[in-house]
């Protein structure tokens, strides 16, 4: 049951307000005023005792850090007085702990209001202390009673129901306290979710961030070799093509003397010479594409069927094609792949004179994916392995392994011949880690070209075709 008197039921009240900010004064003073009282401001302590001495108020609300007088000592002052020691002394301040409590008994008190406050408090901690004085009359002085808390001794001369009064005030502002404590508690818990999604999504756009810094990297990188390679090989093209039409040019002049001479050796020139602009224009078409490569971004595709066109592309000719490699195994890498495959196998067939098969395997060595090539021809002696990667290397050759090793470097592909001299030519080509992956799983045994042509079987991976 609520014994708390309304506003209204207190409005005869006069009420002293002693408070040395102005501004808190006038806080309390429209607070009251608006319940129905009568206010009477006091500047400190001291004006406190001087305004008692010509007006008695009802009850007095006082702050408690004051000077020259604090609000605990205008307290002891009232509750001595025989005269005012009957005006309930509630104290307003900022000051909230055990100490303070007993501190409040200490000097008289009898409730206190915490701040910062609102009208409801205000009219609550005013009805109840009216309430308790007006119900328990006036106490006998009784000796006091001494306690030590925090290492400090406190003598207590207050009322059962001063105390009691300053007790439940304690609980009630304990309990608010909590209520606000469990508010503020549930509002961070919900602050805490909304920045760990913030954290979350940041996490996320730093993800995205990074990928598309990666992938820009990457083309970046593209655009800079793009550019060394155009300016390197522009010269070596340039040389190339001199020696290939130079070479074109004689061929053709002897076409010319044997036909006004009528000797019977133009026919082997002719070919000849249309042998060596086939290989030029060959040279043009591969370097047009490798001079760009940021024209196709690289990606995901299968490695046997690049490997399936490459071979499709290759002219006629008699040779027989092991295919070994998983049909679910992707690579990352430019299209242009494709050309170094059917590089090695038209070098097969040119220069490996009794290639009969060609072989295409995969291996991981040391944890580095590598693409074995091999075939069964004459082989590479060991004094040329490496020079057959150089532009500068024999006088009818297509340059084509120079150009693979360009395209295969655009994105930190590398390749080389580890083949035995008189057993065959084997090419070992190593992809950077992360560039190969298995997708899918074993579908049709069989792959069947886009084109006409026999389908190449899974367990023999053979495909015949006429070599030259």
């Amino acid at each position: 049951m609520n014994n708390t008197m309304s506003p209204t039921e207190l409005s005869t009240l006069k009420v002293l307000v002693v408070e040395d900010n102005r501004t808190q004064a006038e806080s309390l003073r429209y607070i009251l005023e608006k319940g129905g009282h009568e206010v009477i401001l006091a500047s400190d302590g001291v004006e406190g005792i001087e305004v008692i001495q010509h007006q008695k108020p009802d009850i007095i609300l006082t702050d408690v850090i004051m000077s020259p007088m604090d609000g605990y000592e205008f307290c002891r002052h009232v509750k001595e007085n025989e005269e005012t020691r009957s005006i309930p002394v509630i104290l307003v301040t900022y000051l909230y702990n055990p100490s303070d409590v007993i501190k409040a008994l200490e000097y008289g008190a009898d409730n206190f209001i915490i701040k910062p406050f609102d009208a409801e408090c205000i009219y609550s901690r005013i009805s109840h202390t009216i309430q308790s004085v007006r119900h328990s009359g006036p106490e006998e002085c009784r000796e006091p009673f001494k306690i030590s808390f925090s290492s400090r001794e406190f003598s207590i001369s207050s009322g059962r129901a001063q105390i009691f009064n300053i007790l439940l005030s304690t609980y009630e502002t304990a309990i608010k306290k909590n209520c606000e404590l469990q508010v503020a508690d549930e509002r961070l818990h919900y602050l805490n979710a909304q920045l760990q999604k913030a954290v979350s999504d940041l996490k996320q756009a730093n993800e995205g961030l990074h990928q598309k810094n990666l992938e820009r990297g990457q083309l970046e990188h593209a655009l800079v070799r793009s550019t060394k390679n155009f300016q390197y090989m522009g010269s070596i093209i340039h040389h190339i093509l001199l020696t290939q039409l130079s070479s074109v040019h004689h061929n053709l002049d002897k076409v010319r003397t044997s036909h006004l001479t009528g000797r019977a050796e133009a026919s082997g020139y002719f070919s000849k010479a249309f042998e060596l602009v086939d290989k030029a224009l060959n040279i043009v078409r591969i370097t047009s594409e490798t001079l760009d490569p940021a024209i196709q971004a690289p990606r995901w595709m299968d490695l046997r069927t690049l490997i399936r066109n490459s071979y499709h592309d290759s002219g006629p000719g008699m040779v027989t094609i092991d295919c070994r490699i998983p049909d679910n195994l992707l690579i990352n890498s430019y299209p242009l792949i494709e050309r170094v495959f059917s590089e090695l196998i038209d070098n097969s067939i040119r220069h490996g004179k009794k290639t009969t098969r060609i072989r295409f395997s995969y291996e991981e060595m040391g944890g580095v994916p590598v693409l074995i090539y091999e075939d069964d021809g004459v082989g590479i002696p060991n004094h040329v392995k490496k020079l057959i990667f150089s532009h500068e290397y024999g006088p009818s050759a297509s340059h084509g392994l120079f150009l693979s090793e360009e395209i295969l470097a655009i994105t930190g592909i590398t390749i080389c011949e580890t083949g035995q001299p008189g057993v065959g030519a084997r090419f070992e080509i190593q992809f950077p880690v992360g560039t190969i992956r298995r997708e899918g799983s074993d579908g049709d045994p069989t792959i069947r070209p886009a084109g006409p042509g026999p389908a190449v079987s899974r367990e023999t991976g053979d495909q015949e075709f006429s070599g030259r």
